[in-house]
């Protein structure tokens, strides 16, 4: 009676594991499940085996009193995420597969018409334009200064010393209006405050609600808030990289396997868009692989934000366009989004 080899017994064994993982994986697709159980699942360490890249795990979103079916996309099932205390932890990480059907402000244009009869000298933290039908001349004014009264349409100031924020909005994740009403859900007029002096609110506060109040509440319970970065711009916020804890947030240019602005700083990329696009290496021309529809109207694709800064302006915000080419825009455009978070 011959001997079964060590290599040959693990070799088996190895065949088992894999057998049983596609065995369960096939169960689970049969069988009704919990969002509790995913979690569950991945804290197991079982992400890899039961939820491939692809698969769509569904929950409702109700907008307008109508609630829709809206799947998950599984973007990554492999990528460790960092909690907001630091530590890593398995991830199941999912993206909307379909666009929001709320279209929101990147960031509200930031001008503010000083009223010259009662602020008659410069205030500490604002910068001071002169405006004259859409001309703009910065002041240079110190704490103190004596605000100027003729020679100018108006005075306008901001909190921000750019003029483009003044006008356009502001490109910064950690500061959009973006960012606070994804990982919100509270009612109208409720989601949003000023993150820096001079700040102003998006068009839609009174609206709509916080994005969160149209999920159900049991998918809620089980999405991780955890460790996001994102690159800001060299103009006014000296190139640095933002730390941010979000439950929900917005991909970046080189998650959605666009070509990074700076690598591995807002990555590694998902898998799945690396396999709907069919790209070999990062790319950002249009591909109808990564055009993203709406979910109450699965007819056309949708315009959908990016987190990601253009570095080089402090104005302009990356999206996904119709395309399904990346680029980017004002920061006060309105545009939907298909947000992503982790289950962790």
């Amino acid at each position: 009676m011959s001997m079964i080899k060590d290599s040959t017994m693990q070799e088996i064994v190895e065949q088992i594991g894999r057998k049983n993982a596609i065995l369960l994986k096939f169960i689970n697709q049969y069988t009704p499940t919990t969002w509790l159980a995913i979690q569950a699942n991945v804290r197991a360490g079982k992400a890899k085996a039961l939820y491939a890249v692809g698969d769509e795990l569904i929950c409702n979103y109700t907008f307008n009193g109508v609630a829709y079916q809206c799947p998950w996309v599984v973007v990554d099932n492999d990528r460790k995420c960092e909690w907001e205390d630091g530590t890593l932890h398995d991830g199941l990480w999912l993206s909307m597969k379909y666009a929001t059907p709320e279209s929101i402000q990147f960031d509200h244009p930031e001008e503010t018409t000083v009223d010259t009869a009662t602020e008659t000298t410069a205030q500490d933290g604002w910068y001071y334009w002169g405006k004259t039908g859409t001309t703009y001349t910065a002041l240079n004014l110190s704490t103190g200064d004596t605000i100027p009264t003729s020679g100018y349409d108006s005075i306008v100031k901001c909190g921000i010393n750019d003029v483009n924020v003044l006008k356009f909005g502001y490109n910064r994740w950690s500061h959009s209006a973006y960012r606070q009403w994804l990982n919100s859900g509270d009612e109208f007029g409720e989601w949003w405050t000023a993150q820096h002096l001079g700040d102003v609110a998006p068009n839609e506060l009174n609206t709509y609600k916080g994005f969160m109040a149209g999920l159900d509440s049991d998918f809620r319970s089980v999405v991780t808030p955890i460790k996001v970065k994102t690159s800001c711009n060299t103009v006014t916020d000296g190139g640095v990289t933002d730390t941010t804890v979000d439950t929900f947030f917005l991909p970046s240019v080189e998650e959605v396997y666009g070509v990074p602005q700076i690598a591995d700083i807002e990555g590694p990329y998902f898998p799945y868009w690396k396999q709907v696009t069919g790209f070999n290496v990062p790319d950002n021309g249009a591909n109808n692989g990564r055009k993203i529809f709406a979910l109450n109207a699965k007819t056309s694709a949708r315009t959908c934000r990016l987190r990601s800064a253009y570095r080089g302006n402090s104005n302009t915000a990356w999206y996904v366009y119709t395309s399904g080419g990346l680029d980017g825009n004002y920061a006060y455009n309105a545009y939907r989004c298909a947000p992503a978070c982790v289950i962790s």
